[in-house]
């Protein structure tokens, strides 16, 4: 059989080389731009001869045109049979590998192994949540005991409070009637000094005056003198009386001033009581809000183990709908070759009848010599 592959590009118009004759078999009649091929070199040439008149169809050679037309095809048909060739080479690996017994094994392992980790993730959870619910519980009753002791205390504290009122109210009593007792006692300490002054001056008037009865009134003198000693005796214990209420007024302020300290001493206590109760209610609040988010983190994680088992149940129906893929795949892939098969003897006879068709087209007519008439 001659080659009758063509030097350079069979494309109108173009002049570069053909590119080598793939590795699958089969020869090359275009160069190297995609743009050039069988298909797209028929039409430029349809193109041509409908736009130009200068080359005009050659209606008396049907046979070799429709020769050329065979070649276009049959290599049309070479690159759709290697495509195909290439698509069931890949199908078939990818069938292989989804249907593959060990790959589908190791991925349900795996993913029941996931399916386990996260149950088991759930239960830990489950559990710590329920030890945290039991931790919260514990301080919800720690923090309710500890809110019934700062009442306690508080009570305390404002009874405390209270006595501390009444006995600086008391106090402020007995140092008002202290200072009271101790002006009545300066007054009349004055009272009396002021009549003793006034007898005494009198008495040395008298005396200045009546010289001559000087011994008459010695007597009188000695009793107003007796009376003026009597009187400093007066004033004196009225003076101790005002110190000593002054000392019992002191001694009232101070008690005044005791109680106040422990009136103050109670409210600080009353204060710290109710914020130790406002704080054990604070912690009250967090001890539930603690709970509750330990309830919702227990339904997510069951949400959570609940998921984990579609899925596992999802990649078992996977896999049982991959197997009857495959079964499916290799029926359908049997089919394909055989089809294969049945176009690739075809495209053989076809071959042949086109190589018959060209050498046929190669050789030169007969030339039939003319009748002589008799």
């Amino acid at each position: 059989m001659s080659d009758t592959t063509p030097v350079t590009c069979a494309f109108p118009g173009c002049d570069q080389p053909v590119t080598p004759p793939p590795a699958t078999g089969g020869r090359s009649r275009y160069c190297d731009d995609p743009e050039h091929t069988a298909s797209t070199a028929f039409r430029a040439r349809h193109a041509q001869g409908r736009g130009s008149q200068s080359e005009p169809i050659n209606l008396d050679r049907p046979a070799s045109v429709a020769s050329a037309t065979l070649r276009e095809t049959v290599l049309r048909l070479d690159q759709l049979l290697d495509e195909f060739r290439s698509l069931s080479t890949h199908a078939a690996t990818q069938l292989q590998i989804a249907t593959n017994p060990e790959a589908v094994q190791a991925e349900l392992a795996a993913a029941r192994a996931e399916t386990l980790q996260a149950i088991a993730a759930a239960q830990a959870e489950t559990a710590a949540e329920q030890q945290a619910r039991l931790t919260a519980d514990e301080a919800a009753e720690a923090a309710q005991a500890e809110t019934e002791r700062a009442q306690q205390t508080a009570a305390a504290a404002t009874a405390r409070a209270e006595a501390a009122e009444s006995a600086r109210q008391a106090a402020e009593t007995a140092a008002r009637q202290a200072e009271a007792h101790a002006h009545d006692a300066i007054a009349q300490a004055e009272a009396d000094v002021a009549e003793a002054t006034a007898r005494a001056t009198d008495a040395e008037q008298r005396a200045s005056a009546a010289t001559a009865a000087r011994q008459a009134a010695e007597s009188q003198a000695a009793n107003e003198h007796a009376r003026a000693e009597q009187a400093e005796t007066r004033a004196r214990q009225a003076a101790e009386a005002a110190q000593q209420a002054e000392n019992r007024a002191r001694q009232a302020a101070e008690a005044t001033q005791q109680a106040e300290i422990r009136a103050a001493q109670a409210l600080d206590e009353r204060n710290a009581a109710q914020a130790a109760a406002s704080e054990a209610h604070h912690e009250r609040q967090m001890a539930i809000m603690q709970a509750t988010a330990a309830e919702q983190l227990l339904a997510s994680a069951q949400q959570t183990a609940a998921a984990q088992q579609q899925r596992a149940e999802a990649a078992e129906s996977a896999r049982q709908a991959a197997e009857d893929a495959r079964e499916a795949t290799e029926h359908h892939l049997t089919d394909a070759q055989r089809q294969i098969e049945a176009l690739t003897a075809e495209l053989s006879q076809t071959r042949q009848r086109a190589e018959t068709a060209e050498q046929q087209n190669k050789q030169p007519p007969t030339r039939r010599r003319p009748t002589t008439p008799k």
